[in-house]
């Protein structure tokens, strides 16, 4: 037996540049966008935030391979 648990649709509520930095997944200097999605409608979820590459959309490509992004207060 199989259990799929499906999250809320979101949509896209803000977007910010937060400039040019290093992609590690396209391997060279690109703008990346601060993006934070919400839910449709009413929902348990909240607004999730991500930091991703302008060109090609790799969420937390700026960050080295291995380490991970802490959300709260101040990115």
């Amino acid at each position: 037996m199989s259990v799929v648990i499906c999250g809320p649709r979101m949509k896209e509520v803000h977007r910010e540049s937060v400039g040019v930095r290093w992609c590690f997944a396209c391997r060279k200097r690109t703008e990346f966008v601060y993006i934070v999605m919400d839910t449709v409608e009413p929902s348990y979820w909240g607004p999730t935030c991500s930091i991703e590459c302008a060109e090609r959309g790799h969420y937390d490509g700026d960050l080295f391979p291995g380490r991970s992004r802490e959300w709260g207060g101040d990115w």
